[in-house]
């Protein structure tokens, strides 16, 4: 068990301590924050908490002084040796208020909002090397938000039942997943349902025929029968071991979105370290992807995912102009590669993530980031460390009314932390953001020099 109060002091001098002024001043910037952080572990169980308050004072400039907060809890709980675990989760975070805006969620100097979230939920596990897996949970969930744009309560649930290890004749997989979201303030409901099953013959190795069948549908402002779907059919899957396979099939299209279609999987999973997996399909909008690359030596990790999901009231991903209790399909796809060396930390990411409408209902119809993120951490000696960063990110938005907009952000990072003891350490560093947009009015440049302490008690 280990929990840690502490207590910080950053000073930091900006150049643009208001982004949004005509004739942005350099500001002296004063924040004190106090929290606490740790995690108790305990018979199947754990509480993982991390919360901080935090006071902004501005010596000059326009902004007022401002108070905010930042929450990451988790805990869980086995109920005996039952299968069964409780779950609760909380966050509080400051998010950008409009990323068209600002996507640049910066308290100091950008535009932001708190969002609360608050979730628990049951859920109930089987023994998988028997002869059934089954995994199981219900939830529910409350988001709260300081402009009470995207308020919502929701409830929903999931239950995977396939076979387990110890089933040697026939594999099957039956998934369910609902999703119910309801606005607080209009009142607007969004439901996702996606029901899946593969039923076959299975052999440690050769071919195994198999059958299976797809069903989704997604509710929300419109109740289009585009936005529901159902299909099924046959295929045959080759194993090359118990666990790495391919598989093709010919599905028979029940509705009025796609017409009858192949699909196919690849599955390789040579060692726990080491999975490549790929499927095509059918969906909603038609052609549907999903992948993994995983790979982890003793130095070098590498994770690559690729998904595509409904979603709505989605917060952080505001634009003004758009509706958001409108159904966006997600796509989303992120590299993850980290190189550990005796005193060195690489970390290199890459993500993108595209939100298309199912039915445009509003001015915003799509929009599309990606970026790109490499840190160099380095142990210069016991008691001090350097770090070098770069991010990029673009965002690209397109309107009805008024077509195409893009923005792009650029930010460098310098720091050193001194340790002066074990709870007492400094953090100092500059830091350089720029912003280019395609409406000039809102391009930005800021540059940073801070001294942080801490002491952890």
């Amino acid at each position: 068990m280990k929990l840690t109060p502490y207590a910080a002091t950053e000073f930091t001098f900006t150049d643009n301590v208001d982004r949004t002024a005509s004739n942005p001043q350099s500001s002296f910037i004063t924040e004190l924050e106090a929290g606490i952080e740790g995690t108790i572990e305990g018979n199947r169980g754990l509480i993982s908490l991390d919360y901080a308050l935090g006071y902004l004072y501005y010596t000059e400039g326009e902004q007022s002084d401002e108070l905010y907060q930042d929450l990451d809890f988790i805990a869980y709980k086995g109920l005996g040796r039952s299968g069964f675990q409780v779950d609760a989760s909380a966050s509080i975070d400051n998010i950008a208020s409009d990323i068209a805006t600002d996507a640049n969620a910066d308290v100091i100097s950008g535009d932001t909002i708190q969002s609360n979230e608050a979730e628990v939920g049951l859920s109930y596990q089987t023994n998988p090397l028997s002869t059934m897996d089954l995994r199981s949970r219900i939830y529910t969930n409350v988001i709260n938000n300081e402009d009470d744009i995207g308020n919502y309560t929701g409830w929903g649930g999931n239950i995977v039942y396939a076979n387990g290890r110890s089933v040697r004749d026939t594999f099957w997989r039956l998934g369910a997943f609902y999703d119910y979201r309801k606005g607080r303030d209009d009142g607007i409901a969004t439901e996702f349902t996606r029901l899946n099953e593969i039923i076959g013959l299975q052999t440690i190795s050769g071919f195994s025929p198999f059958l299976r069948l797809n069903y989704e549908n997604y509710d929300g402002v419109t109740d289009s029968s585009e936005n529901e779907i159902f299909n099924w059919g046959g295929g045959v899957r080759y194993f090359i071991d118990r666990y790495s396979y391919g598989e093709v099939s010919y599905n028979f299209s029940e509705d009025d979105v796609n017409s009858d279609f192949w699909a196919g999987a690849i599955n390789l999973n040579p060692t726990d370290k080491t999975r490549l997996y790929f499927e095509y399909d059918k969906r909603i909008k038609g052609d549907s992807y999903a992948a993994e690359i995983r790979n982890r030596t003793r130095r070098w990790t590498n994770t690559l995912t690729y998904t595509e999901s409904p979603d709505s009231y989605e917060r952080d991903r505001f634009v003004d102009g758009g509706r958001i209790d409108e159904i966006y399909l997600r796509k989303e796809a992120r590299w993850l590669s980290e190189l550990t060396l005796r005193r060195t930390l690489y970390s290199f990411s890459l993500y993108q993530i595209d939100r298309e409408t199912l039915e445009s209902l509003s001015d915003l119809t799509d929009d599309n980031s990606r970026g790109i993120e490499l840190d160099v951490n380095h142990q210069l000696s016991r008691v001090l460390s350097g770090h070098i960063g770069y991010a990029y990110e673009r965002y690209d938005f397109t309107y009805l009314s008024t077509g195409d907009e893009s923005d792009d952000y650029h930010t460098f990072s310098l720091d050193t932390t001194y340790f002066f003891r074990p709870e007492l350490f400094t953090q100092t560093g500059v830091e350089y953001y720029t912003r280019s947009s395609s409406d000039s009015v809102n391009d930005y440049d800021e540059t940073r020099i801070f001294i942080d302490v801490r002491v952890e008690f």
